[in-house]
């Protein structure tokens, strides 16, 4: 389920009109009369609250480790499956680097061979697992980051 897209704002013609009614405790009460051309959607903290939660989802990035040893099949494409909490068939997720900063030249080398063979390749997530499918076996061990689940 996506957020709400299609807010609107109240309309009127003129001014807001409120009613001034006196309460008993010496307050007064301003019910709203205006008459609107259009209704307006209120916007409150399950709003606010789902949009945060999909904003810091779409920022949020988790690494896992793609051993050398661990795809499978005697020919192209070999496939890895990983387990990824929380991702499901609508997750959009970006594989991205998780290189660590400060490696040698010769680790960078290997990490960036292994990174194109994986992302030239394709993923599909759902019910908690990511299968990566590659048409070239990496050499050495890979983590990479999921940004969005």
């Amino acid at each position: 389920m996506g957020l709400k897209t299609d807010y609107k704002d109240a309309m009127f013609d003129g001014q807001r009109r409120y009613r001034l009614i006196p309460n008993e405790d010496g307050t007064y009460s301003l019910p709203d009369e205006t008459t609107y051309t259009q209704k307006g959607d209120k916007f409150g903290a399950n709003d606010i609250n789902a949009t945060n939660k999909a904003i810091n989802q779409i920022n949020h990035v988790t690494e896992i480790t793609l051993t050398a040893s661990g795809w499978t099949g005697s020919a192209a494409p070999y496939t890895q499956i990983a387990e990824v909490l929380g991702a499901t068939e609508d997750s959009e997720a970006m594989v991205v680097s998780a290189l660590a900063d400060g490696v040698t030249e010769t680790v960078q080398k290997a990490y960036n061979k292994a990174f194109g063979i994986v992302t030239s390749g394709t993923a599909t997530l759902g019910n908690g697992i990511i299968t990566f499918k590659a048409y070239k076996k990496p050499a050495t061990d890979i983590k990479v980051g999921l940004k969005g689940v």
